[in-house]
């Protein structure tokens, strides 16, 4: 199972990141043809919709984004991101994700985990260079979040160069109307909400996969600026084939409720860009499918 997929599901990536400045080379036009993660559904009432598949972590490698995208965004009215992702940097936020995140008083990480899990994980967190006692206090979630997140930036990415906060970044610069599928509060109980065996569960899967992490990001940024659906489903998706439960929370239940969202936005006018996650728009039960099944059939560009 791809843990490194799953834990950044949420456009949150639980460890706070800086607000990302939109790079200048990030917003040029990108030459040459070829299909993208990225649909356009024609509006009944005039106007479009465009679906983007974004990572929630990036690197150089994914910038400039394609011309396509970036005329769709020069285009849109309103642009729709999974949460608002300034909310992240505020201090009222991470304060509160620092309590959702904090172990209760006398209670520390070693006792909700197994020894053997405490010691891999302490093991882990050293092989990046980092210290295992700060995350003595903190439940097992965030140690699997913060691992990973930790691990992605050792292998050269970054969220603060993801897609989504690029754009929205942009999108703050230029005055466009942004509207929010979740708030960050809701992205942030999909994991506090987690049970304890969950919760350990990821973080096992997380210090499993640490070694892994430098391999899956050059697969994943390969495959996403060639538009291979296949392989990214296959590292998105595909990782929840033994955990059917987080599957369901992490991306079916979020789909489903974001559908009827997205049907109001297609009964009006006018040029939408949807930004969410990849792995939202693929699959059987992903949003380019959801949408197809509502009547809103949508074509890859």
């Amino acid at each position: 199972m791809n843990i490194h997929a799953i834990l950044p599901a949420a456009a949150l990536v639980v460890m706070p990141v800086r607000a990302a400045e939109a790079p200048a080379e990030g917003l040029r036009t990108a030459g040459g043809s070829g299909q993208h993660v990225f649909w356009r559904i024609e509006k009944p009432r005039g106007g479009a919709m465009y679906l983007l598949g974004s990572l929630h972590f990036g690197s150089d490698r994914l910038y400039p984004l394609p011309a396509c995208v970036l005329d769709a965004f020069a285009n849109a009215t309103t642009v729709v991101f999974e949460t608002d992702l300034g909310a992240a940097v505020g201090s009222g936020f991470s304060q509160r994700m620092d309590e959702a995140a904090s172990c209760r008083q006398g209670e520390f990480l070693g006792d909700l985990v197994e020894d053997d899990l405490l010691r891999l994980f302490g093991a882990a967190v050293e092989s990046l260079h980092l210290r295992p006692e700060p995350f003595e206090r903190y439940r097992p979630w965030y140690c699997a979040n913060s691992l990973m997140t930790a691990a992605l930036r050792h292998a050269g990415v970054d969220p603060a160069r993801g897609i989504d906060r690029v754009l929205f970044s942009r999108a703050l610069q230029e005055g466009k109307q942004i509207t929010t599928l979740e708030t960050p509060e809701f992205q942030l109980e999909l994991f506090a909400g987690l049970g304890n065996r969950d919760a350990a569960l990821l973080l096992r899967h997380a210090v499993a996969e640490v070694d892994e992490v430098h391999a899956f990001v050059d697969t994943m940024l390969t495959a996403y600026s060639g538009g291979d659906l296949d392989t990214l489903r296959a590292l998105i998706n595909d990782g929840f084939d033994a955990l059917p439960a987080l599957r369901q929370r992490f991306f079916s239940d979020r789909n489903a409720a974001w559908l009827p969202v997205l049907k109001a936005h297609l009964s009006r006018p006018g040029t939408d860009l949807v930004v969410v996650g990849a792995g939202h728009l693929l699959g059987e039960d992903g949003l380019v499918a959801l949408l197809g099944a509502a009547g809103y059939a949508a074509t890859r560009l």
